[in-house]
């Protein structure tokens, strides 16, 4: 008698134990997949110089292509109050309009002239590629 007991209890327990495997997996297999894109491009050493007699920014850097492939592309220049509010923007073609190879950095320098200087309270900066 013992030995069916044992029997039917591994026979249920292994029926539970599927059951839950089935119910698991079917869950699973509803959840939504999400596309995750690692940036193509790397700012590095991003840096700004305030010009007041001449009323210009110089912003400078190094933008690094970490897509697997070649890249060709511009940058949009946002300066930013200390709100984080966006005071003016411009573009500039980075590496000449040249395509320029993955694990390539490329140093850029930008300058532009903004009404006031004073309300500048960060910078930053985006990459488009053509």
């Amino acid at each position: 008698m013992t030995f069916s007991f044992f029997r039917l209890f591994f026979i249920l327990f292994g029926f539970a134990c599927i059951s839950a495997l089935s119910v698991y997996a079917e869950d699973s297999s509803q959840l939504q997949s999400i596309d995750i894109k690692p940036p193509f491009v790397v700012v590095e050493d991003l840096g700004a110089e305030m010009h007041t007699a001449s009323s210009t920014v110089t912003i400078t850097g190094r933008i690094k292509n970490t897509s697997r492939s070649i890249i060709r592309g511009y940058a949009t220049f946002y300066l930013l109050s200390l709100e984080g509010e966006e005071i003016y923007s411009f573009q500039e073609d980075i590496n000449g309009g040249n395509p320029f190879a993955d694990g390539v950095t490329v140093d850029f320098e930008a300058t532009s002239t903004v009404a006031d200087l004073t309300k500048i309270g960060s910078i930053s900066v985006d990459f488009t590629q053509d």
